[in-house]
């Protein structure tokens, strides 16, 4: 059975034809005795990784476990879309999350999973991320193949304009970008910023946890980044208040530095095709859920500085899985085509 792996900085998400699962990739570790610690997460039956003598709670429960105990530090295996060098127990956690999704291969499965492109505003490598992922999945007996984040994406959000487009993945590390026309991508890049570059800064100027600010942005009934919206239902001065301001200003921020930086590709690159009619943006990825993202992205949007002719600008249907999705109808045609190789 075909799998996608959508190997995301906040979450990790698996597709196949007939499920889709999810777990936060996250962790933290948990001081004491290491054997008292176990078997204390065992009776609650919450998945841990030990390593050296440490024992780190791994996925959902970390991040629950984070915000309520607010000293606590939750920690990310991946850092601005990339290993976190800074984690040296990032692999055997990672090596959990992606064997408790995808499981053993059974016979011979593919497995095709995401990286970034290649950032354009900080000096990084995604060679030895694409590698380190390749041999944790192979460890479970797939075939392994791997697409960028923003190609995958547009497989999902630009199949009804024929695959001709621009697919921005809004992801928590990273926002990845594909310019394609009809299947081919032209180009791709990505900047490194994301949600968690917003839930930083937001929780510098509020002086919060970082866990309380991602719990707002997720959970908040009155979180709507529309302007008119804001002072009529928020209580100023409450913390709620304060947080989802700050959301809204860095959203307004980000957005605006990905568009800016994706105009200067356009009027900078070589090989992006000349559209013979306008195109459309699909957004998906974590980032874009917040209600009210489109109208932000409207705001910030000036067709008459924008290179091209842009026809429609809008989030692909169920944003937050659409890049695993677009790595799994890559893994069934490959599997497709295998399987037609075997009967010739």
């Amino acid at each position: 059975m075909a799998k996608g792996l959508d190997c995301g900085t906040s979450y990790y998400i698996a597709a196949t034809e007939d499920t889709m699962k999810k777990q936060r990739n996250v962790f933290l570790t948990v001081d004491g005795d290491a054997g008292q610690v176990k078997r204390m997460l065992k009776r609650q039956k919450i998945p841990f990784v030990e390593k050296a003598g440490k024992v780190h709670i791994v996925g959902q429960h970390a991040f629950n476990y984070a915000q309520i105990f607010s000293t606590t530090e939750l920690k990310r295996p991946m850092s601005s879309g990339l290993l976190n060098p800074k984690e040296r127990d990032a692999l055997p956690v990672l090596n959990a999350i992606i064997g408790e999704l995808l499981g053993k291969a059974k016979d011979k499965e593919t497995c095709v999973y995401c990286i970034p492109a290649k950032p354009i505003d900080q000096v990084r490598e995604v060679s030895y991320h694409e590698d380190v992922l390749k041999q944790i999945i192979e460890t479970y007996g797939y075939d392994v193949k791997v697409v960028e984040e923003s190609i995958a994406l547009a497989y999902e959000g630009l199949v009804d304009n024929e695959l001709t487009g621009i697919a921005i993945s809004m992801g928590a590390g990273m926002c990845n970008v594909c310019v394609m026309y009809q299947g081919m991508s032209s180009l791709s890049f990505s900047v490194a910023r994301g949600g968690d570059w917003v839930d930083q800064n937001v929780a510098s100027d509020c002086g919060c946890s970082i866990a309380k600010v991602i719990a707002i942005k997720e959970n908040s009934q009155n979180l709507d980044l529309t302007k008119s919206a804001i002072n009529d239902i928020y209580q100023e001065g409450s913390d709620e208040y304060n947080i989802i301001n700050a959301i809204r200003s860095y959203y307004g921020a980000l957005i605006n530095y990905l568009l800016t930086n994706l105009a200067n590709q356009f009027n900078n690159a070589e090989s992006v095709p000349n559209f013979p009619d306008s195109i459309p943006i699909v957004f998906g990825g974590g980032t874009s859920l917040v209600k009210g993202f489109l109208q932000v992205v409207g705001e910030q949007f000036n067709q008459d500085e924008f290179p091209i002719q842009i026809s429609d600008i809008k989030l692909v249907e169920d944003a937050h899985t659409a890049v695993a999705r677009g790595c799994l109808s890559e893994a069934e045609l490959i599997e497709e085509e295998d399987n037609e190789e075997n009967n010739s």
